[in-house]
């Protein structure tokens, strides 16, 4: 999920923002999806498998939001997603047409990677750069790799949607993050010393604040669909 070239690492591209001048925001309403219900098709990559554990991450929006993942008959709007690229990233919010979301073959099959990237697709960038995560975590840039300082940039712009700060998100990434020294060096140390971090694909669901923020930007879109 740590790609040198995309934005925070996973984003490789943001709806309605410039290629290499992304800003870090929840997306305006002209780019979440239209009824909240995203098709999607399976690149011919993907393998009967994979196909289940992406499913596995798809129900858990089924579950918990308003999200719907359909898949795509006609839809000029659709995500596609591919096993056969490299590394493990998405598109934030719509962009229009057909836009890709990665899960490499090699390390990017998990649901919570798969969740994680699906959350990206309808419109959310990560929990450690919010705008208040200074009061939860301290970013030990001393420790960055040397050229991605950028990932942990944090988000001016951003809009309250119901939530707190959840140190648990499957949003928030873990502590080697970007590391020099992955295992020996932390980039992200939670404030709260009784909390470890760990990376989205070590997770299994979203949190419920995750679903709630969701739920929340959301809101008018699905109930266009009712």
């Amino acid at each position: 999920m740590y790609n040198s070239d995309l934005f925070q690492g996973d984003i490789k591209g943001i709806a309605g923002q410039e290629p290499g001048h992304e800003r870090a925001a929840i997306l305006g309403p002209q780019y979440l999806w239209s009824g909240g219900v995203v098709p999607y098709v399976f690149g011919s990559s993907i393998t009967s498998n994979q196909r289940d554990i992406i499913l596995q991450g798809m129900n858990d929006f089924h579950t918990k939001t308003c999200i719907r993942f359909v898949e795509r008959t006609t839809q000029h709007h659709y995500i596609e997603i591919v096993s056969n690229d490299s590394g493990c990233w998405s598109y934030v919010g719509k962009m229009g047409g057909k836009q890709r979301v990665s899960l490499d073959v090699n390390g990017c099959i998990y649901v919570g990677t798969a969740i994680h990237e699906l959350m990206h697709a309808v419109g959310f960038y990560h929990e450690h750069c919010r705008n208040d995560r200074d009061n939860y975590v301290t970013i030990h840039y001393e420790n960055v790799m040397r050229g991605y300082a950028c990932a942990f940039d944090k988000d001016t712009n951003w809009q309250y949607v119901g939530e707190g700060y959840n140190y648990a998100s499957i949003m928030h990434y873990g502590a080697y993050s970007f590391s020099v020294n992955w295992g020996v060096l932390e980039t992200i140390v939670p404030l709260d010393t009784k909390v470890v971090l760990h990376e989205p694909w070590e997770k299994y669901e979203m949190e419920h604040s995750d679903t709630n923020q969701i739920n929340n930007l959301y809101a008018a879109e699905c109930a266009r669909r009712h």
